[in-house]
This record gives structure tokens, sequence and C-alpha cells, in this order.
């Protein structure tokens, strides 16, 4: 872990000096903007929908004003067919409600924006009730709630070249994301799997915001920097983090550090570019708080020997490192980002204090290939997580100071392959398949009275649809 704590460290220096020589020499620097530059906006179904799209002219007022309101919702049907924890069908749905201000325009704050958003989430726990794996089949399941997610001013400086977001954030709609990943609907390939099971309540990811920081800098179109600071845990305590945060209102800012940094280089942009585009990230991220040992109680004794009493040793700290790649390899003639694109993701953590020390993720994903449905994608991806030595080593004492079978956990890896449909401009529909190999890494099965079996390999189908509003 330490070679690849030091390699990880060289490399981020390594392409953080490249692009602050690039920065000096480039001569396509990005124009002077006002604002925080905005993200292309997503295809919506308010211009198909006459009056209602517009309330009769009343939004497109409200945005020439500087202000713009929005509506996501995502409605899935999933059912595990086979194996995990039982067969079984269960509904899960969110209405995202967002709100968008321009201040120069309201009030003549040149630079900055505001944003906030609201989730109505009409859960059913599917993979926890269902499965008991830890990559869960779906990036909007959570419990039900009515939950204020994100809210916080953006404000651009440095001619638009840098940007510091403050208020209530989450870090996973920014950071170690791969943009073909995006695709995909099981919760690993958004925030992977690695931070949500070491991470103190899952990390300042989707449900759970946080009070934090963000600094963005855009020196040429090659090289972009981040760096963020959150409160180290959105949602301490005993129970489910999101019970124990079932408003998003807690606003904490005592609960230690989060720090995460990521360096993108991006290549080949642009229509006429002579090799095909790509990105390569590499990040890390660091966290205050203590941690269990995995192993080993406060006197050094195994937690699971009769002897122990049972309170683990605690660690000061726990750390990864993780990189990026998102590569297209062909291109459709005359187009701009239709044809086929892989990516692939690594992470690591140490072993002591965590119960996720490897992650690795890919897949490869196919947009407009179909004719007469260009646009349409299709995708297959694979996301693996490694239970940490120490984990593994515990589960080898219970076994011994037990004198019965207990199985020693290894790793989960799922498999999946999606189509995402397009009805209409802002309307998609999207059928599912994941298969999950050795649910929760190979722990045993609660339904089995004698304690002899693990978690079967489970095949699940689901249905999502998605309309932007």
């Amino acid at each position: 872990m330490k070679s690849f704590l030091a390699a990880g460290m060289t490399a981020v220096i390594l392409l953080g000096s490249a692009g602050a020589m690039a920065a000096d020499v480039s001569t396509k620097a990005p124009a002077a903007a006002e604002a925080p530059a905005e993200e292309e906006a997503e295809p919506s179904i308010a211009p198909h929908l006459g009056w209602l799209g517009d309330w009769g002219g009343y939004r497109t007022k409200l945005a020439d004003a500087g202000i713009k309101v929005g509506v996501n919702y995502i409605g899935e049907l999933w059912r595990n067919a086979d194996g995990g924890l039982g067969t079984g069908t269960a509904y899960n749905g969110r209405f995202q409600f967002s709100l968008d201000a321009d201040l120069d325009k309201l009030f003549s704050w040149k630079g900055a924006t505001f944003h906030a958003s609201v989730l109505q989430i009409q859960g059913s726990g599917f993979s926890g009730e269902f499965l008991g794996n830890i990559m869960g089949v779906s990036n909007v399941d959570a419990l039900s709630s009515t939950r204020l997610f994100e809210l916080y001013i953006e404000q651009a400086f440095a001619d638009g070249k840098s940007s510091l977001r403050f208020g209530q954030l989450s870090a996973d709609s920014e950071f170690a994301a791969s943009e073909n990943g995006a695709l995909f609907l099981n919760s690993t390939f958004g925030w992977p799997a690695l931070f949500a099971a070491d991470l103190p309540s899952g990390g300042p990811a989707y449900p759970l915001a946080t009070p934090g920081v963000r600094l963005k800098w855009v020196p040429n179109d090659d090289f972009t920097y981040m760096l963020g600071v959150f409160n180290g845990n959105p949602a301490p305590c005993c129970g489910d983090p999101q019970e124990e945060n079932k408003y998003g209102l807690n606003f904490l800012v005592d609960q230690g550090v989060f720090v995460i940094g990521e360096v993108a280089y991006s290549y080949n942009k642009g229509d006429t570019a002579a090799w095909l585009p790509g990105t390569i990230k590499l990040g890390a991220w660091y966290n205050s708080n203590s941690f269990d040992d995995q192993r080993y109680d406060i006197f050094g004794i195994p937690l699971a020997s009769p002897a122990s009493i049972g309170l683990p040793n605690q660690i000061r700290g726990d750390y990864s490192f993780y990189a990026i790649i998102d590569q297209m390899i062909y291109r459709m003639p005359g187009t701009k980002d239709k044809g086929i694109s892989v990516f692939g993701r690594l992470s690591a953590a140490p072993s002591a204090q965590n119960q996720i020390g490897f992650y690795a993720d890919g897949g490869v994903n196919f947009k407009g290939m179909v004719p007469g449905r260009e646009d349409d994608s299709f995708g297959v991806a694979f996301g693996t997580a490694r239970v940490t030595a120490a984990a593994r080593d515990f589960d080898r004492d219970t076994g011994l100071y037990s004198g019965a079978y207990y199985p020693i956990r290894s790793s989960e890896t799922v498999l999946e392959v999606t189509y995402s449909a397009q009805i209409m401009p802002g309307w998609t529909i999207q059928p599912d398949f994941q298969y999950i190999w050795n649910p929760g890494g190979g722990v045993l099965n609660p339904n089995d009275p004698f304690g002899l079996t693990t978690i079967k390999n489970a095949s699940v189908f689901g249905v999502r649809t998605t309309i932007n509003y």
C-alpha cells in the first residue's frame, strides 16, 4: 500500500505539473465568462407539452429573469428472478425538483449562481431485501422520504476559468465520475462501491449531501482540477444514515473532514481532431475520522476471540486513490459523440480499517449505432469489489474460535447489460439485466436455518423510465 500511495502521489504531481505548463503555453484559453459555465442541458419534454411545458409563457419569462425550475422523475420496476435472499419484485421512484438562479440577473452579483434541489423518494430497499449485495442494483434506490439534497452558491472568478461552490454539496455529482459509466443503473457505476462501503455513512453521495466547499480550475481546454472539502460524516450516530439525517437538514460541520482532489486530462477534443477523444482522471481522498479495526480490539486481541471485550481498535484516518479512463474507440462518420466508447476505473484503500480494499469496473457503450434510433444507447459493464485481508482474517478467526462453519469473504462482482431507448427528447425507457456473483462477498445466507450456505448468485431484471421536464 505504501508503494501504491507513493506511485499515486507521483502521478498526481506529474499530471498537475504538466497541466500548469500547458496552461502557460496554451493558445486555447477559454473565453472570459461572468458566471460558472453551464453544463450541456439535458433533453426536456417541456417543448412537447404546449401550454403545460411553458406555463403559458411564464416559464420562459422566469428563465429570462434568471430563474430556472426543473423536475426529473425516475420510476423503475425490479425483479429478482433467482438467487440472492429470495425472489421478489419491487418499485422505486424518485422526483428531483431543482431551482437554479442567475444572481447577476437578479441582484447584480456578478459571476454567481444559486442552486437548490429537493428529492421525493419512493424507495423499496430492493437490494437489502432481496439480494444482500454490496453494489446496489439501482442508483436511485433509497429509503422513502422527502429531503433536501443540494443547496449551494457558486462563484466564478479568474475570467471564468475558476469557480468556488459552497453550501450543502454531494461529492458524487462531480468527483470520481465516468462519462460512459453514467449509462448504467447499478449504483457502483456512479459512486464506486469502495467509497460507499468504506466512508462514514457512505460519504457525501446520493441521497446524503453535507456542508462543503468545492474549488474548480479549468486553465485550458485540456486540464481540469478540482478540490473538495466536506464535513466528514453526513449522518453520525448508530442507525441507518438515511434515518439519522432523514430530511437532509442536519447541516453538520463538526464530524471531521473529507477531502477529495482530482485532476482530469481530456485530449483530442472537437469534431476535427485527428484522433479519437478521451479523458484520464487521477484522484485521491482522505477522511480524518476514526475507523474501526476490522480484526483487532483495543487490546490487540482478535475481535472474534471469546477473550475480546468487543471494542474495535480505532485507526485514525482513512484514504484511497483512484484512476479513471473514458475513451472513444470508434466514431460514426459525420457525428460528434456517436459510436463505440469504453471506460474503466480502479481504486484501492488500506486493509486494516476497511471492508473493501480494491475496486475495479469497466464497460463498453454503443451510442446511436441502430439505424433510425440515433439517440439510443446500449452498454455492457462489470464491477468487482474485493474484501480486505483484515476483514477476511476476521472471518477466519470467527470460524476458528466458534468451531463452526463460517465462510471467508472474497469479492462481489456484477455484470450489467442495458439499453436506453429515447421515446421523445426528455423521455427514455431503459430495460436492464444484472447478474451478481457472490452477493455480499460470500456471506452466510440468513434464511438458511442451518447456517451452512452462502447467498447464491442472483439474476435481476429491471426496467426504468426517466422523464426530464
